[in-house]
């Protein structure tokens, strides 16, 4: 896709130059360092089965952000995680934001997706927008492959669990300030301010919270309207817990985690046809805003028993979300589309853990949910409307459990049964007809995993898995218009992989792995007459792939990461129906062998950092290879390298930082679809300088 090229100001020119000479003075090799200042990664774990185990002999596939990788000026979100994890890409857009892993995505705004996310070891049904940011998370820990055998539904392609910080763990407080800004027309200024703190009161339960408070003005200007606030945003995020050490030696922990965000959602564009503009510049003529509210709540009991652990997880989450937003983008007035979208999930976790030190390690689970959803989706400028409440219920038995045949050979396996059952009504009201249809499903899944690990010495392991995963049937809250097109039914896949990991005697760790995905009774959607879609289970996809994980301490302070992928991820059969932009008609198309959306065939990243006693600094490249936005491989990407970048400065009281985001200015497009008027598409984020003051006691 074309780029545009633009001045940059002297401010911009200003902070460039005093990033890149703290950048270079931080770390740019010196002296020889004394032993302190050099940096011991350490061991990484992960629970991938539920009990902890060194990440380097696990037969999973695992990134982890932990407290080094989170420590950011403003909380991260899966950006971050993206850049650590090869064959990785996070698509943030004002539409819809998702984590596409391995190639394997969802069609456009479903009300679920194939990567499954935990929050304190609460299911999200909503998928990645339901996620908050990382504010107050005390690690991240992505697994790649189907997990459906023990953490059940939609996580087809991966997991994404994050945990906050655990009550008394840590003790203190912290308070952060910071004031951001960007040459893309930001005005005013944007900042961000945070304060958390973690003990334990006296004669009390530990404690734990935090707030964080994020306003950016934007860079999306409408030279119609004369507004310049297209992009707002405003975010609050904040989280509690609290834990009590009970009589019997268990305990009891309550957390929460809440978000609410308001931004506009002016920023789409036109790149093509009569209505192009330049880059963060709309036509927008009627009100185009979102809100979404997010909440967390897990209620947590664990206690022991002579050789296993019994852990209770009671959950409840609610998503809110609501927009209004222009029906074309374009200056004419033709009305808005309106959506809001309510969830509120119930869900009762029960697990037995082994905790022996003998040569069988093994976990039992049930987990129960009960799921409410309502939508109302009204396209005004074709004056259809419709409201639909779908209710699903779900249950499910799985254990899974590793036995050491040897000091060296373990062989793993495990099965869950999930039930599901849903129903769903909707209402279709138009200038043309009122309708009410409905549709109901309810299946049983057998989900069985295999895993082999190797070690071939003390510091190298070979790993292999083979896992089945699905996602649960749905309903089409947004185009249908008859009990045909109301539902679709589950979609299945298989997955093996095989790897090595291997840590050096210095400390460094490389992790290799090839993976290879089969997906049967994908979900696709067709386009049907009456401005509806049909969503079908007549798509097959294939993906597969290489990647590649380093994390090096290399001395005096000096640390490297490094991955890199390559992936092929293809429709191996897609004949559906789609729209003729050119006559505006429906025909039949085959697309199979097409490319499957948001999924570049390389993609890597690159960060080098040093720490000393009063410096810290960090630089990170991330690169994608060119992918499509559409299933129709209509709209392209090309491919791009981002740059960011922070140095920071311990005093006394405190620590002061500078940081950018998209250091060079890389212009890249979040999202983008053809339409009748033109080629349209959101802009990615923009150059951002900010600084930031860090207090604790």
């Amino acid at each position: 896709m074309s780029r545009n090229s633009s001045s940059r100001p002297a401010p911009s020119r200003i902070a460039l130059f005093a990033l890149s000479t703290a950048l270079t003075g931080s770390l740019i090799p010196g002296p020889a360092r004394a032993a302190e200042d050099t940096i011991y990664l350490g061991e990484i774990t992960v629970f991938a089965n539920y009990w902890e185990e060194l990440a380097r002999k696990s037969a999973a596939t695992a990134t982890v952000l932990g407290e080094g990788d989170l420590a950011q000026p403003v909380s991260p979100d899966l950006d971050a995680m993206a850049g650590r994890s090869a064959n990785t890409v996070f698509q943030r857009a004002n539409s819809q934001e998702r984590l596409v892993v391995r190639g394997m995505s969802a069609f456009d705004n479903a009300l679920s997706d194939p990567v499954g996310y935990l929050v304190n070891g609460v299911a999200l049904p909503m998928g990645t927008i339901q996620l908050p940011h990382f504010f107050g998370a005390d690690n991240v820990t992505l697994l790649k492959g189907p997990q459906g055998t023990t953490f059940g539904r939609n996580s087809e392609a991966g997991l994404l669990a994050v945990d906050t910080i655990r009550p008394g763990s840590r003790e203190g407080g912290e308070i952060t300030l910071g004031v951001s800004g960007s040459d893309a027309g930001a005005s005013p200024l944007g900042g961000s301010g945070s304060v958390s703190w973690s003990g334990r009161a006296e004669n009390g339960p530990a404690l734990s919270f935090g707030l964080e408070h994020a306003r950016d003005p934007g860079v999306i200007s409408n030279p119609v309207s004369g507004a310049d606030d297209g992009g707002k945003n405003r975010r609050l995020t904040g989280y509690a817990a609290a834990e009590w050490e009970l009589q019997d030696g268990g305990y009891l922990r309550l957390s929460t985690l809440a978000e609410d965000q308001k931004f506009n959602k002016e920023q789409f564009r036109y790149i093509s046809g009569p209505l192009a503009t330049g880059r963060y510049e709309s036509v927008y003529s009627d009100p185009s805003r979102e809100r979404r509210r997010i909440s967390v709540t897990a209620l947590e009991y664990g206690t022991s028993f002579d050789g296993f652990d019994l852990t209770a997880i009671t959950g409840f989450t609610t998503f809110d979300r609501d927009f209004v937003l222009d029906f074309d983008g374009s200056p004419l007035t033709l009305g808005v589309t309106e959506l809001d979208v309510r969830d509120r999930t119930l869900s009762q976790e029960i697990r037995l853990t082994s905790t022996g030190a003998g040569p069988f390690k093994w976990v039992l689970g049930v987990n129960a949910f009960r799921q409410s959803t309502d939508a109302d989706f009204d396209l005004g400028a074709m004056s259809t409307d419709r409201h639909t409440e779908i209710d699903q219920t779900g249950a499910a038995l799985y254990g899974f459990g590793e036995y050491a045949i040897s000091e060296r050979f373990r062989l793993g396996a495990g099965l869950r049964l999930d039930h599901v059952s849903s129903e769903a009504w909707q209402r279709f009201t138009s200038p043309m007809a009122s309708l009410r249809y409905e549709g109901d499903d309810s299946s049983t899944t057998v989900l069985p995993k295999l895993t082999l690990a190797y070690d071939l010495s003390d510091r190298t392991t070979i790993h292999a898995s083979y896992a089945r995963g699905y996602m649960p049937a749905g309903y089409n809250y947004g185009f249908a218009n008859s009990a045909d097109s109301l539902s679709y039914d589950a979609e299945y896949s298989w997955n093996a992989e095989i790897g090595v990991k291997h840590e050096f005697a210095t400390g460094t760790a490389l992790n290799l792995v090839a993976f290879h995905t089969t997906v049967k009774d994908k979900q696709i959607t067709e386009t049907i007459p009456g401005a509806a879609q049909y969503i079908s289970n007549a798509g097959e996809a294939k993906s597969y792939g290489i990647e590649a994980e380093l994390t090096a301490p290399l001395g005096s302070g000096w640390e490297l990461s490094a991955n890199a992928g390559w992936q092929r991820a293809r429709a191996s059969a897609f004949r559906t129906t789609s729209m003729d932009m050119t006559t505006g008609s429906l025909v039949s198309v085959d697309w199979s062998g097409n490319a499957l959306p948001m999924a570049p065939e390389e993609s890597w990243g690159l960060a080098l950092s040093r720490q000393t006693e009063l410096w810290r600094g960090r630089i990170s490249l991330h690169g994608s290879g060119s992918y499509w936005f559409d299933p129709g491989n209509t709209v392209k990407q090309d491919g791009f390298t981002t740059v960011d970048a922070e140095i920071s400065r311990r005093f006394e009281k405190g620590e002061l930082t500078l940081w950018a985001k998209n250091l060079l200015d890389e212009e890249y497009y979040s999202t983008a679809s053809s339409t009748i008027r033109g080629v349209m598409v959101e802009d990615g984020s923009p150059r951002t300088v900010g600084v930031n003051w860090r207090m604790t006691w």
